[in-house]
């Protein structure tokens, strides 16, 4: 009994300091100035390149698998804590809603270009498209911001089919050059169409609100004055957390296992049964569906749309953001857009050399970690879902749980 219940503590004791450790970093990396936050973001870059080769991140996502409940719990109270924490920084604040924006953007990427190796050069675009969208309903047409969001995202979802569909012949260097297109037509007709605001874009977007709360005004909890940043950040890991997990069942469902398949080998996949046509589409509408949420949340917050921010340099920091963290990982392509914004709006200084900062970290990640920081993982469908296939007495398979000692 005394080795049973050992055993218990330390399955609950590693999700525990797994979330504890994953807090601390992201609390340090936001409230440290910026001659301490860099050396900081290096040093974490050091850390899981180190544990990821000793093998001890693998360990800790198995133990985090296993004990979920605690671990979800765990993060969930950080998640609470953090904007409390920060309340006294409210830039500190704005460069964590940037970070689960951008992580949103990330993940939409990751279904075209970890997924099924399909190079998208144009998420700024979709990022743009959302937040033009969002834009034009609710200040011409006085719609709700709620209703702006789940709009833009159903509007990027449909022109990402649209655009996919032109494009399912095409891969390689020919599907990169046909969506950098896609990016400079669209910077080129933002700013030309006055309807929009043209170079000047679109002041004023309105903020959310639940009821007479408003997300863009300051409030009191329990004493603590709180920023509208504050708000916007819980808003915004409330929804990182719920595309996050859309994304990681999307992975772990046959959809991410035929993109998978179409990534490594067209013919292979086609003789194995999978609809390439079909797969492709869905990749593209899923990831325009994520990029056009994350540019409707983006224009609410900044009350403000404009060609600069969905220009072509914002497609390669987001290129950079999947290959740095690990295409085809969710937890990944977060990790690196925490990574790459906080080290970009600790940068601010040095915004004319942001192309060859980004140039260079492409070219570092692609020749020294092509795998990203934290590589996709092996589907273990036993120990995600506690279930496995056993024969039963006629000879059918059929799915049984597993007992909690084989767990």
């Amino acid at each position: 009994m005394s080795k049973e219940k050992t055993a218990e503590k330390r399955n609950s004791g590693v999700p525990l300091l797994t979330a504890a450790m994953i807090w601390l970093a992201v609390f340090f990396t936001l409230y440290l100035n910026y001659n301490l936050s860099l050396p900081f973001l290096a040093v974490i870059v050091i850390a899981i390149l180190t544990l990821e080769k000793k093998g001890v991140i693998e360990s800790a996502y198995t133990a985090c698998i296993k004990g979920r409940k605690i671990f979800l719990l765990a993060m969930l109270v950080g998640a609470i804590l953090l904007p409390l924490a920060l309340s006294a920084r409210p830039y500190a604040l704005h460069i964590g809603v940037l970070v689960c924006i951008y992580a949103i953007l990330a993940l939409g990427l990751n279904f075209q270009m970890g997924s099924a190796d399909m190079v998208n050069f144009a998420p700024a675009a979709f990022f743009g498209i959302g937040a033009y969208t969002t834009g034009i309903l609710t200040m011409n047409l006085g719609i709700s911001p709620w209703f702006g969001v789940i709009i833009a995202a159903v509007v990027t979802c449909i022109l990402g089919g649209l655009v996919g569909a032109p494009t399912l012949r095409t891969k390689g260097y020919y599907l990169s050059l046909v969506t950098m297109a896609l990016q400079l037509i669209f910077s080129l007709v933002i700013v030309n169409i006055k309807a929009v605001g043209g170079p000047n874009g679109m002041a004023g977007l309105p903020g959310f609100a639940i009821g007479s709360f408003s997300l863009h005004q300051a409030h009191d909890f329990f004493g603590i004055r709180l920023p509208y940043q504050a708000n916007y950040l819980y808003l915004a890991l409330l929804l990182l957390a719920v595309l996050l997990f859309v994304a990681y069942r999307v992975n772990l469902s046959s959809k991410g296992l035929a993109l998978n398949n179409i990534g490594q080998d067209e013919v292979v996949a086609r003789c194995l049964g999978i609809n390439i046509n079909k797969e492709k589409l869905f990749a593209f509408c899923i990831g325009g569906a994520f990029c056009g949420i994350a540019g409707a949340f983006y224009g609410h917050y900044m009350s403000f749309v404009g060609p600069d921010d969905y220009d072509f340099s914002k497609s390669l920091m987001i290129i950079c953001m999947v290959i740095l963290g690990g295409m085809d990982n969710p937890l990944g392509v977060t990790v690196g857009a925490f990574l790459l914004i906080g080290a970009n709006e600790k940068l601010r200084d040095f915004a004319d050399y942001q192309m060859l900062i980004y140039g260079l970290i492409l070219m570092t990640a692609l020749w020294l970690r092509p795998q990203g920081l934290i590589p996709k993982r092996v589907r273990n469908y036993e120990l995600l879902f506690h279930k496995k296939v056993v024969l039963g007495p006629n000879k059918e398979k059929k799915e049984a749980v597993l007992p909690a000692s084989e767990e």
